[in-house]
């Protein structure tokens, strides 16, 4: 059964990423095998080489022992052992998710199998303190002391990741004979011994997440964001860093390998099929660039970044359109250096020339002044920019941005790197910004559209049931209010799902445990004019007076409404028209 460890690094290093953090996976680089020089000795269930691999395991080590109850778990011999090693050496790793590997002792021999492995995550309140490329955790499992570079270290979540069914039967060779045991027998040999003490939390057992699951993956992700709300004052804004929210360079930072194979965004809801099909087949057929354009709230900027994330195993830069932007921000231009000297500065593209860029809300910013320095290099063709390489000498040569890379480009030579490409988000409700492109840099694009969900009412049954663990599924003839009222404003303006997931937010808000699935009371009816208000009419802004007055009419009916609601919600929609 397939896993979603996947899937969940992804999330976790975009949900990092927009707090100016990234996180470490330990003991990845070398895939499924030890390192060569790291082997285990299965008489004792340990490093061989304890001064070499212990202070820096590639693994950490459990020994698992039977007893009439099944299996005890025994750590390392040493009270605090060393689960693992990061790079801390850049200040902004603020997790850390560690392979930890059981050793069985059977007939007085530990065996040992990649089957048998689980994850161990453990998030901080902050980042780690800058330390060197290499810098070793320590732990200790019968108290929950972490510890870093010899001192503790607070942190504010952990769990134990499962990456198999809890039923699965694992063999293991013996002798000529298969040794089996269970996966679930394994985790809860782990989990009584692995105790924590998160800053957040009281101590305890660490808590399991069966990653075969979507519920258990999203209620990892739902344990992690409350977590982060108990500390969202204590981001380290000094290593945010605005313009790129990709992966570090750590080897062992990568998450999946790259692939023009781009796979379903599990927490994006409601993306028709086509668009993976489309995308698989613009990357597949050599198609370089790819705009994603539609109505806003769609996840439009989050499937940018999973293109992006897949297309290179994480590493991509992403800046988002603004009016004042010009093609001084992303090709580069003269700009003071001091001492009263100019000098060119490459832009965020020429700079991260070596990974995907991804232009979020193109739509705000004057899209041919922009990047039309580009059309040459988007064509295939070098360009010549209109900077020198010493500003002082007339003769100096000029820099050039050529179309293919180039293994050492000349101090004048900008050339994009192998996994090099432009992702854009536009919205197609602004059709002035949409068609202001030219038709020559049009088509070096290709185009997919994300549009809103068909189903209003179903999108909004699968999003409760992913985020409320209790929640009770409707029968197929009950109502929507909600999805009623959606499906009423997309014949009138078409908006995606983040708008709507906000108004279910609100709505939890003013309603303790609200049906979404019930004709609305009077409570409810309430709420959800209180969400329009909201977040839904500034969606609205320019309709028709016509617009307004129909879409008025329309959920006047669907929700019910006394007059004077009705006329509530004929005076606000009005007030957004022209």
């Amino acid at each position: 059964m397939q896993n979603h460890s996947t899937d969940f690094f992804s999330w976790f290093r975009d949900f990092l990423a927009r707090r100016g953090f990234k996180f470490s996976k330990c003991g990845f680089k070398s895939g499924d095998t030890l390192p060569p020089k790291h082997k285990i000795n299965p008489d004792t269930g340990n490093w061989s080489d304890l001064n070499y691999s212990g202070s820096k395991p590639p693994r950490w080590l459990f020994r698992l022992q039977p007893n009439n109850n099944g299996w005890s778990a025994h750590a390392d011999p040493h009270e605090q052992c060393s689960i693992g090693a990061i790079n801390s050496a850049q200040e902004d790793k603020a997790a850390a998710v560690f392979r930890l590997v059981p050793q069985l002792l059977h007939q007085e021999r530990f065996l040992w199998d990649t089957d048998l492995e689980v994850y161990v995550l453990f998030a901080l309140r902050r980042a780690t303190p800058k330390g060197s490329s290499s810098q070793s955790f320590y732990f200790t499992p019968a108290t929950g002391g972490l510890h870093f570079m010899g001192n503790p270290l607070e942190y504010i979540a952990a769990g134990l990741l499962g990456l198999k069914n809890r039923t699965d039967a694992i063999s293991l060779p013996v002798s000529g004979a298969d040794f089996n045991v269970t996966y679930g027998e394994i985790i809860d040999a782990l989990s009584r011994t692995i105790q924590v003490k998160s800053e957040l939390g009281t101590a305890g057992q660490i808590e399991v997440f069966d990653l075969t699951r979507r519920r258990e993956l999203d209620r990892l992700k739902k344990m992690i964001e409350i977590a982060w709300q108990g500390v969202k004052t204590q981001y380290n804004q000094a290593t945010a860093t605005p313009l790129s929210i990709g992966s570090d360079e750590d080897d062992d930072e990568i998450v999946v390998e790259p692939s023009l194979e781009v796979p379903e965004h599990s927490d994006l809801i409601g993306v028709d099929p086509a668009v993976y099909r489309q995308i698989n087949a613009a990357l597949l057929s050599g198609k370089q660039h790819i705009m994603l354009y539609g109505p806003p709230g769609t996840g439009k900027t989050s499937l940018a970044r999973h293109i992006a994330t897949a297309v290179t195993g994480g590493k991509w830069t992403m800046v988002t359109g603004s009016a004042d932007w010009s093609s001084q921000d992303i090709i580069g231009g003269y700009q003071p250096i001091g001492g009263g000297r100019v000098a060119f500065i490459p832009g965020v593209l020429l700079r991260t020339f070596d990974q995907p860029l991804i232009l979020d809300e193109l739509n705000r910013c004057d899209i041919d002044k922009v990047i039309g320095p580009l059309f040459t290099v988007l064509s295939g063709q070098e360009t010549t920019l209109p900077y020198r390489l010493d500003i002082e000498d007339k003769k100096s040569l000029q820099f050039v941005i050529l179309p293919e890379s180039k293994e050492i480009p000349a101090k004048h030579e900008f050339a994009p790197g192998p996994e090099w490409r432009l992702i854009a988000t536009i919205n197609s409700i602004d059709k002035a910004a949409l068609y202001q492109m030219s038709y020559a840099l049009t088509r070096r694009f290709c185009w997919i559209y994300v549009d809103s969900p068909k189903n209003t009412t179903a999108f909004i049954a699968e999003f409760l049931q992913r985020t409320h663990p209790n929640w009770r599924e409707p029968n197929t003839e009950d109502p929507c209010p909600l999805g009623a009222l959606w499906s009423a404003i997309n014949e009138v303006r078409m908006i995606g799902p983040a708008p709507i997931i906000d108004a279910i937010k609100a709505i939890s808000a003013m309603i303790t445990s609200p049906d979404f699935f019930m004709s609305p009371d009077t409570d409810m009816a309430e709420a959800l004019l209180d969400s329009l208000d909201m977040v839904l009419l500034p969606m609205l802004d320019g309709i028709t007076v016509q617009e307004a007055d129909t879409l008025a009419d329309k959920v006047s009916k669907d929700l019910s409404l006394d007059e004077a609601h009705a006329v509530r919600i004929r005076q606000r929609l009005r007030a957004v028209s022209v």
